[in-house]
This record gives C-alpha cells, sequence and structure tokens, in this order.
C-alpha cells in the first residue's frame, strides 16, 4: 500500500487549483441594449468579456485576446464597447443581419506592413 503525505495532497490541490484561479475570480455583467451597452469587468479578460456579450447580444467572435484582466466599465453603443476592448489589437468587425462578428487577429504591432506592390500589366514575376 502506497501511502501520501498531506504535504503531497497539498501541493497537488494547488496544482490543480491555481489555474482555475482566474477564471473563478473573473466577473462579467452586461445590462442594456445594443444602443446603450453597460459592461462591469472585474479580472475578466477580454475572451471573457466578448463571450458575455455575445450570450446577451446578436455578437459572434473568432479568435481570442490574451490573458490580461479587464477591472472597470464600458459604456456605449455595441460596437464602440467592443472597439474599446479591443483596443490593441488588430480586429475586425463586420456587420450584417445576424448583428457584429468580429474576429480578433492577434495583438496590434508597431510596425505597420505595406500592401504589396501591383504587378504592371503584361509583366509577369
Amino acid at each position: 500500500m502506497v501511502r501520501i503525505g498531506s504535504a503531497t495532497l497539498s501541493i497537488a490541490a494547488l496544482l490543480v487549483t491555481v489555474p482555475l484561479g482566474h477564471a473563478i475570480g473573473a466577473e462579467v455583467r452586461v445590462q442594456g441594449s445594443a444602443d446603450a451597452v453597460r459592461v462591469e469587468a472585474r479580472d475578466a479578460t477580454g475572451t471573457e468579456i466578448l463571450a458575455a456579450l455575445a450570450s446577451h447580444f446578436a455578437l459572434s467572435y473568432r479568435g481570442s485576446t490574451d490573458s490580461r484582466g479587464f477591472n472597470g466599465r464600458f459604456k456605449g453603443p455595441l460596437r464602440e464597447v467592443v472597439k474599446r476592448l479591443l483596443d490593441g489589437y488588430n480586429y475586425v468587425i463586420n456587420t450584417n443581419d445576424n448583428g457584429l462578428e468580429v474576429i480578433v487577429l492577434g495583438p496590434a504591432s508597431a510596425v505597420a506592413v505595406p500592401p504589396p506592390r501591383p504587378v504592371p500589366k503584361g509583366r509577369q514575376e
């Protein structure tokens, strides 16, 4: 029979609960209409806030934000709230018959990438 000490069990319990700690502590409250959204966030990631918005409004999203936690309030039209939430990210917001579609591409870069130069007609590369 193998005996496991209480210290070993405590360490194992800590290792299991530490990754969940952020998710357990996060809180997002969404109120209002799409024209006048009020979001209160406590230690919530941008992805968690997008999920809360998607559960209340006609909003779908793809991609995710980093694990940085937001604390504070967002107020305004849904589109503006999403834009403020994603400040510092590259993203696309499409408006369609089903509401807003948000695509998070990743963190914004300080380096601008120019578009490819067009190939002159009659010349192939």
